[in-house]
């Protein structure tokens, strides 16, 4: 099979790493004396790329000017290639874009048509792309602005200029002075006098992008865990304004946890505030999750009530505690219920709390009004093996005079005895039995020994 590569571009991955609101503000990305990149408001006043911040904030006063991170701008590169990385084993990131081998990935996806409208919908920002037997004649092709379908590459690559091959400017007005004007009246030429008439990168570059050359790549590799961050530069100031990045960035933990084939059960939130405070919050779920819904609905819940004190100027999420993730076991013919269980309470631990959940659990007390709680968390003892409870305890047992037989119940099987509660001052010396009441009622009651007084403890139907 020949591979297929898609070389993605993002146009406003400069503005983006930054971490300005281009969307709204007239901003510029400069770096020494050349503004690189400039939002859509910075554009209508006139601040294109190329031209010195002087100029710039000379056409639009209000201009904010931001020097270009290349630290911030590697890391949203990682965080794209994360997120590339769910269509396709083989991600690698060049020229400030990314490039996927996606022949392998046809069958899951589609056509190449297919795949292309598959990322364009799944980014959820503007990308460019194109397609080539090799990287190098993908760039070729988005230089362009095509997109061609794999029979027209070799008819796309023969009509292209020069001057859109990739090459050095030296080189290209060497080849335009002996002639050449496309790319296909280059190589009509024989190759030896192609090769002699330049150095050999330049040469094995065209001939990458023709298709005849395989360039080494270095594949993205993702990170063994899970940290990723936003910055902003106008510090968030309200509980909804987290809402987006903490949608944002638990979308692209649920993707790493898919690619690692793991789940986990605490999150560790940092927010970094404007006063150089750094907050940590943690969250931890009833059960390990993969779902971006599962991670991001017990986080919002939990900062609906968070108090802002200072504007917020990064947010930051980590996974540290990771497990293999298991599927669920399920019936072909069994309803799946619309509420998962584990993240209903997921939400409603983050509404109100760890100690506003209780769990009815049993312990190690032999008298039942003791041995009957509901305890924060989730208990689990091993208890011993016992004789049949009721479902209902009643609390506190009804009396039923000096004998249960002038109220209407027969003994069925018993006594099971009990004397226990010494250490705590509240001792308990009782007789108990099963019984029937006259209305067909199984219940469960006992002889007090010390007053030779009976009581109702509970109902078993």
């Amino acid at each position: 099979m020949q591979p297929i590569y898609a070389r993605i571009r993002f146009p406003e991955l400069l503005l983006e790493a930054s971490g300005c609101d281009y969307a709204t503000t007239a901003c510029a990305v400069y770096e020494g004396n050349r503004v690189l990149q400039a939002s859509s408001i910075a554009l209508t006043e006139g601040v294109l790329p190329g031209m010195t911040p002087s100029m710039a904030m000379t056409l639009c006063p209000k201009l904010q000017l931001i020097h270009l991170d290349q630290h911030k701008q590697r890391r949203l590169l990682n965080q794209l290639a994360l997120w590339a990385y769910q269509y396709s084993h083989q991600v690698a990131i060049r020229q400030h874009g990314l490039v996927l081998e996606v022949s392998k990935s046809e069958s899951l996806f589609g056509d190449l048509k297919r795949i292309a409208d598959t990322l364009r919908t799944q980014a959820s920002r503007p990308i460019q792309l194109a397609f080539g037997i090799t990287p190098e004649m993908a760039e070729l092709f988005l230089r362009q602005g095509y997109c061609p379908q794999a029979s027209d590459f070799d008819r796309v690559v023969a009509s292209s200029p020069i001057t859109a091959s990739g090459l050095k400017q030296t080189h290209v007005r060497r080849l335009r002075h002996m002639g050449f004007r496309t790319l296909g009246e280059y190589f009509s030429a024989p190759s030896r006098a192609r090769q002699s008439r330049l150095p050999q990168d330049a040469f094995l570059h065209l001939e990458a992008v023709r298709g005849r050359h395989t360039q080494p790549i270095n594949w993205f590799q993702p990170p063994a865990a899970f940290h990723q961050s936003l910055e902003f530069m106008r510090g968030l100031e309200s509980q909804e304004m987290l809402r987006f990045p903490i949608h944002r960035l638990t979308q692209d933990a649920a993707a790493w946890l898919r690619q690692q084939q793991s789940a986990t059960a605490l999150l560790l939130w940092q927010l970094r505030l404007e006063s150089r405070r750094t907050e940590t919050h943690s969250i931890q779920l009833n059960s390990p999750q993969t779902d971006a819904q599962a991670l991001c609905d017990p986080t919002w819940l939990y900062f609906m009530q968070y108090a802002i004190e200072a504007p917020i100027v990064e947010i930051s999420l980590h996974l540290k505690e990771c497990t293999q993730a298991r599927p669920r076991a399920g019936d072909l013919f069994q309803k799946q219920d619309a509420i998962d269980r584990a993240q209903l309470l997921d939400r409603l631990t983050a509404r109100l709390g760890t100690q506003a959940i209780r769990t009815p659990c049993r312990l190690q007390d032999p008298r039942p009004e003791k041995a009957n709680q509901l305890k924060a968390g989730q208990p689990s003892i091993d208890l011993p093996s016992l004789p049949p409870r009721p479902i209902w305890i009643c609390a506190p047992p009804k009396p039923l005079g000096g004998t249960p037989e002038a109220v209407g119940h027969q003994l069925l099987s018993g006594p099971e005895r009990l004397e226990s509660g010494w250490w705590d001052f509240e001792p308990a010396c009782r007789r108990y039995w099963i019984s029937r009441t006259t209305d067909d009622r199984v219940a469960w009651v006992y002889e007090e020994q010390h007053t030779k007084t009976w009581w109702l403890a509970g109902w078993f139907i």
